[in-house]
This record gives C-alpha cells, structure tokens and sequence, in this order.
C-alpha cells in the first residue's frame, strides 16, 4: 500500500469514543421515534389508534345491608368481572406493544371505588352502565342513591361525572 492510501485508511479508522459518541446518538434518535409514535397513538403496525375522547373519574361508595361493600378491582378488564359487553365499542382498544389487552370502557383498576370512564367517543356514561358491566343484581332490592349531598332517584340514570361521589345504600325490600 502506498503512504497516501495508509494515510486516508489511517483517518477513517474511528475512536472508542467516536464510536460511542454513534451509538448514543443513534440509540436517543431511536427512543426519540418512539416516544414520538406513541405520543401520536401510532402503533407498529403504523395504524392510528383509537383516541381517549374521555377520561373521568367518579368515586363509588356501597353500603350493603347496612355493611361496607367493596367496590372489586378489576371491573370491566378481568373477564369474571366483566359481564356486560354492550359498550365494548366504545372502550379503548388493546395496544400490543405496551402489553395492554382490551378494557371496558368503564372498569375499575383498584379497589378504592375509583371508576375509571376511559372512552374513545364524547358520550355520556351512567352508573347503571357500569353495574350492568359489572354484574351486580340489584333488581330485588331497595337502592337509595346520593350524588354528593343530593338524594337521586333514579340511580341507574346518574352521569359518571369526573369527581363525584356516588353513594348507594343497598337493602332487601
């Protein structure tokens, strides 16, 4: 090899560092794209997902028989749980790539008696809906209702509203 070409081979051979320097710029470019989809909702397939149109967050309190019941975690995700599949449509879809399977539109994650609307349309959500997807029968028995201080009714009509606080008092006719 002449002196010219040991001299430009010399050149182009890069540095520890250098070559360090590549492979952070090249893995934060890499993260970079990634937060980027996922901040539009693009998932690997390249398809749009669904958007979250609503989220809320009402609170449950039940009194059963004069007993605190709880509200279970897991409502509307945990298939046991999940007993009304009318409003599937309108729930977030499952997201593979963040191992995230399919949810109700209403369900709980906890049982602190959060209910959690995450939805993608703008509708308007009631408690009636979320005890259909939950399963619980109240039909045999008396419900007194209160949204905050309020008296309801009508409980199965109440609107999720972001904050409430719900309270049913449950006993046998």
């Amino acid at each position: 090899m002449s002196r010219d070409n040991k001299d430009i081979s010399k050149n182009l051979k890069l540095t520890r560092k250098q070559l360090t320097v590549i492979g952070v710029v090249i893995a934060v470019s890499f993260i970079i794209i990634i937060f980027v989809n996922s901040e539009m909702g693009i998932g690997q397939s390249g398809a749009q997902m669904d958007p979250m149109a609503i989220h809320l967050h009402p609170e449950l309190n039940i009194a059963m028989d004069n007993k605190s019941l709880t509200v279970p975690s897991n409502i509307g995700i945990n298939s046991s749980l999940w007993n009304d599949h009318s409003l599937d449509k309108y729930g977030m879809q499952a997201i593979p790539e963040m191992r995230m399977s399919s949810m109700a539109p209403l369900h709980t994650h906890d049982d602190s008696g959060i209910i959690h609307v995450e939805s993608s349309i703008n509708r308007n959500y009631t408690l009636g809906e979320f005890l259909e997807v939950w399963g619980l029968k109240v039909d045999d028995k008396i419900v007194k209702a209160t949204v905050g201080n309020k008296s309801i009714t009508n409980f199965e009509n109440i609107a999720l509203r972001d904050g409430e606080k719900i309270t049913l008092d449950i006993t046998d006719k």
